[in-house]
């Protein structure tokens, strides 16, 4: 069984009322709701591919966990990081473990053409599911990744 998975369902209505936010607070010149700091600014037309989103899909995926849309191990959380590498970018998926003993873990880095789902364009809530899709897919990866390394120490003698 993994240990991370989405609630998909109650993500879309949750995406939706960020979504409806966002889009109210720009049609009022950002004075109409209270869109604190650390709420994603997703719109209807938002691209997480764009240069300069980046700090958007970090938001996206720590609020998700926050708000139950991503239900994980309580000491464990699945961070985006976005590394500037000269040209469009590339992202990689942390695994941060913090209890028995602080560990991050990390997938190797992709390019940012292929977050998401590379094949077809999606924009706003729809972009934001397959983020928050290939968060639980990386998390999964790497705690299994993990977990055979530990089971192969193991079987070798190691600690």
């Amino acid at each position: 069984m993994d240990p991370f998975v989405l609630h998909e369902e109650a993500a879309r209505a949750w995406l939706t009322e960020l979504v409806v936010a966002y889009e109210v607070d720009a049609s009022f010149g950002g004075d109409a709701c209270a869109h604190s700091a650390d709420s994603p600014p997703i719109g209807m037309a938002w691209d997480p591919r764009q240069l300069g989103e980046e700090d958007g899909v970090f938001l996206l995926v720590k609020a998700a966990q926050g708000a139950g849309m991503i239900g994980k191990p309580e000491e464990m959380t699945v961070t985006f990081e976005y590394v500037e590498d000269g040209g469009d970018g590339v992202y990689r998926w942390l695994l941060d473990i913090v209890d028995p003993s602080p560990l991050k873990v990390a997938t190797l880095t992709e390019a940012m053409a292929v977050l998401g789902e590379p094949d077809f364009h999606r924009a706003g809530i729809e972009a934001a599911v397959a983020i928050l899709r290939e968060a639980v897919r990386a998390a999964n990866h790497l705690v299994h990744q993990l977990s055979d390394y530990v089971e192969a120490s193991i079987e070798r003698g190691g600690n």
